[in-house]
Order: structure tokens, then C-alpha cells, then sequence
């Protein structure tokens, strides 16, 4: 039982090592890409008297018709990952 689970746990390891900069390099290019549109959307949306969550969901919607305008296929997590950046970078340089 021990020898299963050693090589059951070396098998995750190597899957995670493997998998996880892979996935990290898939979401920074796609992060480094749509921030500067995020930075835009959340900048002119600050101001409106809308909610913090109507502002959110409106920024996502915009987002997502921008990467599908510059052919950027983009999950809805990397989306949403992407506005929460963009929201923090604002609010460090306030």
C-alpha cells in the first residue's frame, strides 16, 4: 500500500510540475495582453455612479468584446483575473 501511494503522489508531482508553468505562461501572456484594455475600462468606469458590482460586470462584458475584437481567446476566469488586476493597480496608484 505504501509503494501505491508513493508512486501515486510522485505521479501528481510530476503532473503539477509539468502542468503548472504551462498554465502560469498561458495566463501571463494573455494577462499582459488584455491589462492595458482592463486599465482603460476600469479608468472609465471609476467615475460612473454605477455599483462597485455593476462596474465590475460592465467592465467584464467590455473586456470580453475587446478580446474578441483583437482575436484573444480568453477565459472568463482570465477575464474577471484581468479586471481585478487592472482594479488593484488603480487603487495602488491612487
Amino acid at each position: 500500500m505504501k509503494n501505491l501511494l508513493a508512486k501515486l503522489s510522485g505521479l501528481g508531482s510530476f503532473l503539477w510540475n509539468f502542468y503548472v508553468p504551462v498554465i502560469r505562461q498561458i495566463a501571463a501572456n494573455g494577462t499582459s495582453a488584455l491589462l492595458p484594455i482592463a486599465l482603460d475600462i476600469v479608468r472609465t468606469l471609476a467615475d460612473s455612479s454605477k455599483s462597485s458590482l455593476q462596474k465590475r460586470e460592465t467592465a467584464v462584458l467590455k473586456l470580453k468584446d475587446e478580446a474578441v475584437a483583437m482575436g484573444i481567446s480568453a477565459s472568463e476566469s482570465l477575464i474577471r483575473f484581468t479586471i481585478e488586476s487592472a482594479v488593484q493597480r488603480m487603487r495602488v496608484k491612487e
